[in-house]
């Protein structure tokens, strides 16, 4: 019995260290991922509290005010009942919800942005004027007189008022799906006078009509990006997001930025231009005009021609201007609305401007004199300054990028990532350098090494190269590298004197897997990676 006793009192404290260290294991693991939760006193929180003492079923009530921190992981709670210290895995803190009134306050999304309505009752030009074009500064007066006297042919295409093309009309296809009927969404006075007025605008333009159809949509305003302390101006914008949920998708496809980009580099002579709230020039089919109502507190309108904010309203756009440019793409390029035209020569350059501005007044479509450029040698298109044989970031953008904070939720992660990440073929190394940033959990965890990364890709903006714009008759340098983090590659090409010059930065990180690799396995993996990214660039060429 003595020795019975002995081997159980043993076993018992056998599994009682395993116990301990088991906990402490998991104690471990727990505190990886876990973060310490404060609150202030003041503060109003949500409580954890059983719904019935009869039963064991719990539920979140409140909001109560936190009075007191009675230790690290305790509080004092004013519950209006006998107070007693609540540990803080039973506590939530509360926030307060903001009055949705007919107010967005969102970032200007990647879809082409609504402009503002004209103002019929002004006395500046309308139709029919070219004053507002650009001309280079670069061209000589004789060249400039020649540029005005072929503008003066077609004066017509230049309004503020958006044609009507007569190639496409736009239709929302629904299916048999139920009808989207949604209800007008709160709004105060001055934002209910400022909606009477677009609206009043949107009628006299003729671009909407009074509906009776059973669909409808809300009506949004949307402030855009203003300088601090300026008033910003209000978008009109229909929330479309239900009608969208049930309408097919079309498939057509966007052109890539950086294909154009490159294809815009190396040209001398640039023209630009920008049709006239571009979307308004496509019809609806009667069928899209019912699915395209939407109701305001003074009625209820439909629109006659393509609204912003429709699912397949950009794919609609692309296959217009993809036919209007169909036999011009040797020296033409279009994003949505946003056309190039480039030349190397300056009778090339009349020719070309002739040829496509003819084509676009054939289609019906108008653009707006003030945003057409002609003749330059380096312009701003999608977000660069290209032209001449270089390709750069715009000064604006690299100056939001260095006044960034570092962000402190998922959201404005994305955000920066969102915007430094559309330069990334300026950054040499750039996936190994973000990958602290990509790697965040749902909760941002900022630690020394994402504040670094933060630093290094603002550094690498400071000093981005100029890159070399594309020109296929020289011969391609592959360069490529590989860290215990990520791989990158350089392109570039030799110039007159043998040195070389970047076209593009690739990178990307390593998979946990791929970084167990040995350092000769990451540099064939490497090359391997960049010849496959490269292929566009590469095939059928010596390098």
């Amino acid at each position: 019995m003595l020795v019975l006793r002995n081997q159980t009192t043993r076993v018992r404290s056998f599994a009682q260290e395993n116990l301990e260290a088991s906990q402490e294991d998991m104690k471990r693991w727990y505190d990886q991922n876990a973060t310490l939760v404060e609150f202030q006193p003041g503060q109003k929180v949500w409580v954890m509290a059983p719904v019935d003492p009869r039963t064991l079923q719990d539920k979140w009530t409140g909001p109560f005010e936190v009075v007191e921190r009675k230790s690290e992981v305790t509080y004092l709670v004013d519950l209006r009942s006998p107070r007693n210290p609540l540990r803080v895995n039973c506590l939530k803190p509360h926030f307060e919800r903001t009055e949705l009134t007919m107010l967005l306050a969102t970032d200007d999304g990647v879809e082409k942005e609504s402009e503002p309505l004209p103002d019929l009752m002004s006395s500046g030009e309308k139709y029919g004027s070219v004053e507002g074009v650009i001309l280079s500064h670069s061209l000589t007066e004789e060249q400039r007189g020649y540029c005005r006297h072929m503008l003066g042919h077609i004066s017509s295409l230049f309004s503020l008022i958006p044609g009507v093309t007569h190639l496409c009309t736009h239709d929302v296809d629904t299916g048999d799906s139920t009808l989207i009927k949604q209800k007008v969404y709160r709004v105060t006075d001055s934002v209910r006078a400022c909606i009477k007025d677009k609206v009043s605008k949107m009628l006299a333009l003729g671009v909407i009509e009074h509906s009776s159809s059973p669909w409808a949509s809300p009506v949004v305003l949307v402030p855009k990006a203003a300088a601090p302390g300026a008033t910003p101006e209000l978008r009109f914008c229909v929330d479309y997001r239900g009608v969208n949920a049930v309408s097919k998708t079309d498939a057509h496809p966007i052109p890539r930025a950086d294909e154009l980009i490159d294809r815009l580099g190396a040209a001398k002579y640039l023209r630009t231009f920008d049709l006239t709230s571009g979307y308004w020039q496509i019809a609806l089919t009667e069928w899209a005009k019912e699915r395209s109502a939407f109701s305001t507190p003074d009625g209820h309108f439909q629109f006659k021609v393509m609204p912003f904010g429709m699912k397949n309203a950009p794919a609609t756009f692309q296959r217009l201007v993809n036919q209007v440019l169909a036999g011009l793409v040797e020296f033409s390029v279009a994003y949505l609305d946003d056309i190039a035209v480039f030349s190397c020569t300056w009778m090339e350059l009349l020719l070309h401007l002739w040829r496509v501005l003819e084509a676009l007044q054939k289609a019906g479509l108008t653009i707006k004199a003030s945003k057409c450029q002609i003749g330059q040698g380096s312009v701003l298109y999608l977000g660069h300054q290209v032209g001449s044989g270089q390709v750069e970031p715009l000064q604006p953008k690299i100056d939001t990028i260095l006044a960034w904070e570092p962000p402190k939720t998922q959201t404005e992660v994305r955000a920066f990532l969102g915007l430094i990440g559309y330069y990334s073929r300026f950054v040499k190394g750039y996936g190994a350098i973000v990958t602290p940033l990509t790697e965040q959990p749902r909760k941002v965890i900022w630690a020394e090494a994402c504040q670094n990364a933060f630093d290094a890709l603002k550094a690498a903006m400071c000093t981005a190269p100029v890159l070399k714009a594309l020109d296929y008759s020289k011969k391609f340098v592959v360069q490529t590298d590989a860290s215990e983090h990520g791989i990158g590659t350089v392109l570039s090409q030799l110039n007159e004197e043998g040195l070389g010059q970047p076209v593009v930065f690739i990178s990307t990180r390593l998979l946990p897997r791929e970084r167990r690799w040995s350092a000769i396995e990451r540099e064939a993996f490497a090359v391997v990676w960049a010849l496959k990214k490269l292929g566009p660039y590469l095939f059928g060429t010596h390098f």
